[in-house]
């Protein structure tokens, strides 16, 4: 409009200079009678008269106005004139170079010092004159508030009719408010038909921008033209190919047609606009159209707009952009019970993609700054099947400044979206959904109340029933209260009536849920319910989930599982992961555990879990230990059990290791049952080799005190079964051979199987019994075999145990042991038969001969401070012979001890026995206690007489020998035979030292002769 005005302006600029001109000259020209004209006006005039005619007379370099800055200046002004009967007359004009000034003040052209020349009103319409007129080069400058415009004309013909010729518009920018125009330039063709003054010809600009809306380069072919009395105009104005743009919106191809006829108080016309391409907020439309009338009125209270029409889009789409956000915001719920609905909703809303029908009737009034646009009768069909429809007179308002309101009832149905109606009313509503079914989920909602102000806000009650991993949740109850942000954000008290995964079900839960942003949290969460048939409780310190990558986590996560009188717990620091397509996965640390029934201890356990297609797997390591008050075993470790939940079947298996040296200790498998609660484990152990680095006492206390310095291997298996009726176990284990150090010596070549009919408990229900090679005590006891029972609470019961020793038999006595780490064990040998020959001659004694039968008991004590002999003795049966033949020492034994050691050369006892006390790892006291005859000739005796008198030759004289020996018990039998030879000694302590003498030792008893037998 502003264009247009100055336009017209422009042009009416240029017939006021030639109407000035030809009533300046409307009398016989004169010098003098001009400046006379001038002079009364006030008109400042510059002018050079190159030529006086009759008819014609021609000024050169033209000036009027201020001569700084003159309001009109020409090259030259050739007029011609006639004669009327009322005078005289112009009837021509031709110009060149003609310049004006011009300004627009309050939407009026002034012409400055011209204004002073114009023929004041005489209230008759306004006509063009009847002459004629020819302008070369005449150009307008207008100064105005909107900016800075120049006009040019060329052209010729009769003003009344007839006149054509060209006419240029620039402006380098034009300003209102916030709405502006850069480079604007208008080309075009001038007319006057009839007194008609038109205008036919393109306006465009390099960029127009009015309240966030962009033009680009736009281009309108205008086609205008004033009445007569220029108080009217018709005209019309068509665009194409434009492109606009806005906040967040584009426009290509844009196409219309404008007309309008009227006066400055009021004018109508009709507007349409078609979009071949539109881009905006969220949405994109193709082949859209606009059209209706419009009216313009101007008033005393300024200038007011009022336009109605209809709109339609034939290819409504929403933004690529944003179906890809609700792709993702369905993805988000991946894993989640509410997935299967989001998916439909997701598919639903792509759905749009394939075009809408919209069609809506639409109001615009525009009055001193206030502007309105109404719409109505709004209806919306998609390809997909959606529907939307909005009824009442004002269903959607925007008001700017101001803001939206709606007043409407709206209907939403199809193409996978629920049917929804929707009440609006003072910028807020109910809505009222239907529920939503989709993949076994359904999701519905209560009265969704809603406002529209500074923020959004909506309060209602969503009900969720659906699938949650490998099970489903029913009646999950989520309030929903949003006032500003997320529709969920804040503290929330959830529930739901059961949650089912796999055979876990959970009873009716509340649970208080806070969330901010993409995080919710849960503190202390409890739940209950069933595990297959178990009882089952799971709480929790605190517990985590991310909505945008699914991730969740529990810290302090507590499971405990009562059947009966037992209860199966599991203990989590911490156990976190992330929902997956099709399951989830995660890590889990310091997990700690026990299995009910099962004597068994899981600690510091670590690794992964993934739970896909209803089936749960763990892997990592752990450790394993006794759950006994007095741990049978120390704890091994598993660095590669695995672990598999399907179909309420609980399959694990590992390698359990001794944790120092890692050696495998057993091969574990278990599979437990949760609906039955019945189990079964599998201990593999098929090579178990003790030695130099590993020993029994580092995989159990029980054999500490008993056995040392093991070497050999151990094969077996152990079967350990639960269920709702208790616990039982067996196990069947062996060794071909076995070396060991015992408390009473060592054993070699140990071998045989034993059967347990309770494995945890360490009991067998039938004797069992292992061979020994040998025992060497100090005397080597070959080809024994022992036949024991285990019986409950760690105790051995000795059945017996025989070996065939020196011509007799050594026996072990039926006893019942303590084998837990700080009981005392009490065990007896009995000899029956000892042949004393053969025992010295087992035993390789030199100078030691002897005879007899002996029988005996040697009751032996084990306990924390080692094993000891108390009240042993050996009884001869019956008489026998006893023989020394070795050298007295250099030593001085005195009178009596010679006696004494000529007498043991040979003596027939009558009766002997041995007594024996003390710590077998320590000091034994052995006390001999024999009486009998000497059968050897004794010499060298002086008795205190008063007469010094030699005895010699005596024989057959009694002797009763009461001998006390100190030693090692083991190292007993030693002693007599190094008195003779230390290398015994030597080779015990230090058996790789090589003891080939030098020089042969010299004993300390040197032999004299063969022993009397």
């Amino acid at each position: 409009m502003a264009s247009g005005r100055v336009i017209v302006a422009g042009l009416a600029g240029v017939g006021l200079l030639t109407l000035a001109i030809a009533w300046v000259q409307r009398k016989p020209i004169a010098r003098s009678r001009i400046d006379n004209a001038l002079s009364e006006k006030g008109v400042p005039a510059r002018y050079t008269i190159t030529a006086i005619g009759t008819k014609t007379q021609r000024f050169a370099n033209v000036s009027l106005g201020d001569p700084a800055r003159p309001d009109l200046t020409a090259d030259w002004i050739e007029i011609d004139t006639g004669s009327y009967l009322s005078g005289g007359a112009v009837k021509a004009v031709r110009a060149s170079g003609i310049r004006l000034n011009t300004r627009i003040v309050g939407g009026k052209l002034n012409l400055g010092a011209l204004e002073k020349l114009l023929p004041p009103p005489t209230g008759e319409p306004f006509r063009l004159p009847g002459i004629e007129v020819s302008l070369r080069k005449a150009t307008m400058l207008v100064e105005s508030d909107w900016g800075r415009i120049g006009i040019g004309l060329s052209g010729s013909g009769n003003l009344a009719g007839g006149f054509r010729g060209v006419a240029a518009l620039v402006a380098p920018r034009l300003a209102s408010g916030d709405c502006a125009a850069d480079q604007i330039k208008l080309t075009g063709a001038v007319s006057v038909v009839d007194g008609r003054p038109g205008f036919v010809g393109p306006v465009a600009a390099q960029e127009m921008k009015c309240q966030g809306l962009t033009l680009a380069r736009p281009r309108v072919q205008l086609d205008a033209s004033l009445s007569q009395a220029a108080d009217g105009w018709t005209g019309s104005a068509t665009g194409s190919a434009l492109r606009a743009s806005g906040k967040g919106f584009s426009a290509s191809d844009i196409g219309g047609k404008l007309t309008v006829a009227g006066n400055p108080a009021r004018s109508t016309g009709t507007v349409e606009l078609t979009l071949a391409a539109l881009a905006g907020p969220n949405l994109t439309a193709r082949q859209s159209r606009a059209a209706g009338d419009f009216t313009i009125s101007q008033d005393s209270s300024g200038l007011g707009l009022a336009a109605q029409g209809t709109m339609t889009s034939s290819a409504l789409r929403p933004d690529s952009a944003l179906v890809a956000r609700v792709r993702r915001a369905g993805q988000v719920a991946s894993g989640t019970p509410v997935a299967p609905i989001a998916a439909q909703l997701a598919n639903a809303f792509a759905g749009l993609e394939r075009g809408s029908a919209a069609k809506a009737d639409w109001r615009f009034d525009s009055h001193v700054g206030q502007n309105r646009l109404n719409l109505t009768g709004l209806t919306a069909a998609s390809q997909s099947g959606v529907r939307l429809a909005a009824s009442g007179p004002k269903a959607i308002t925007f008001d700017w400044p101001g803001g939206l309101r709606l007043d409407a009832d709206a209907q939403l149905q199809g193409g996978g979206l629920p049917a929804t109606r929707i009440a609006l009313s003072n910028n807020g509503g109910t809505a009222i959904m239907a529920p939503l079914s989709a993949g076994g989920a359904r999701l519905s909602f209560s009265p969704v109340r809603f406002a529209f102000g500074r923020d959004l806000s909506l309060d209602t009650v969503a009900t969720l029933d659906g699938p949650l991993g490998t099970g489903r949740i029913s009646g999950l109850r989520i309030p929903i209260n949003m006032h500003g942000g997320s529709p969920l954000s804040g503290c929330h008290a959830l529930s739901f009536q059961s949650l089912t995964i796999a055979s876990l079900q959970l009873d009716r839960t509340g649970l208080p849920v806070c969330i901010a942003g993409n995080q919710a949290r849960i503190d202390r969460p409890m739940l209950a319910g069933r595990l297959g048939k178990t009882p089952i409780r799971i709480s929790g310190d605190r517990a985590q989930l991310a909505f945008g990558n699914s991730n969740f986590s529990v810290t302090s996560l507590a499971v405990r599982l009562a059947a009966k009188d037992e209860t199966t717990r599991l203990d989590a620091a911490s156990f976190s992961g992330s929902l997956q397509r099709g399951g989830a996965a995660g890590r889990f640390a310091q997990l700690s555990g026990k299995l009910a029934g099962v004597p068994l201890l899981v600690s510091e356990a670590q690794g992964d879990w993934a739970l896909r297609q209803r089936v749960l797997t763990m892997g990592g390591g752990l450790q394993i230990s006794d759950a006994a008050s007095e741990p049978r075993y120390f704890p091994l470790i598993a660095n590669d059990f695995a672990l598999r939940l399907a179909d309420n079947q609980i399959t694990a298996n590992g390698t359990a290791r001794h944790p120092k040296t890692g050696i495998a200790v057993s091969n574990v498998s278990i599979t437990h049952d949760l609906n039955s609660g019945r189990g079964h484990a599998i201990l593999d152990v098929p090579a178990l080799d003790f030695g130099q680095a590993l020993q029994p006492e580092e995989l159990t206390p029980i054999t500490k005190g008993v056995i040392a310095l093991v070497k050999g291997r151990v094969t077996g298996r152990g079967d350990i079964d639960w269920g709702p009726d208790g616990v039982t176990s067996t196990g069947d284990f062996g060794t071909q051979s076995l070396d060991m150090a015992a408390a009473f010596g060592p054993v070699n070549g140990l071998s045989g199987r034993i059967r347990l009919s309770d494995l945890l408990g360490l009991a067998t229900e039938s004797p069992q019994s292992v061979k020994l090679a040998s025992i060497n005590p100090g005397i080597a006891v070959l080809d024994g075999e022992i036949s024991y029972r285990l019986l409950p609470g760690l105790k051995a019961e000795i059945l017996g145990g025989s070996w065939p020793f020196a011509g007799g038999r050594l026996s072990l006595q039926p006893t019942i042991m303590d084998l837990s780490t700080a009981a005392t064990r009490h065990l007896t040998l009995k000899v029956e038969g000892l042949d004393a020959a053969r025992f010295i001659a087992a035993m390789e004694f030199e100078n030691v001969a002897a005879t007899g039968l002996f029988d005996g008991e040697l009751p032996l004590i084990f306990d924390q401070e080692g094993g000891r002999i108390e009240g042993g003795r050996l009884v001869a049966r019956s008489g026998g012979t006893l023989s020394y033949i070795g050298e007295i020492s250099n030593q001085n034994v005195g009178a009596m001890g010679r006696f004494a050691f000529d007498a043991l050369k040979s003596i027939r006892y009558s009766r002997l026995s041995i007594d024996l006390d003390g710590n077998l790892g320590g000091d034994v006291i052995t006390r001999i206690k024999f009486a009998g005859v000497s059968q050897a000739p004794i010499g060298g005796l002086k008795p205190k007489l008063p007469i010094p008198i030699k005895v010699r030759g005596l024989t057959n004289f009694p002797f009763i020998f009461n001998v006390t020996i100190t030693a090692k018990f083991r190292q007993l039998f030693d002693t007599v035979r190094s008195i003779n030879d230390p290398s015994i000694l030597l080779k015990r302590e230090f058996p790789n030292l090589d003891l080939t003498p030098v020089e042969k030792d010299q004993p300390v008893q040197p032999s004299e002769r063969p022993p009397v037998r």
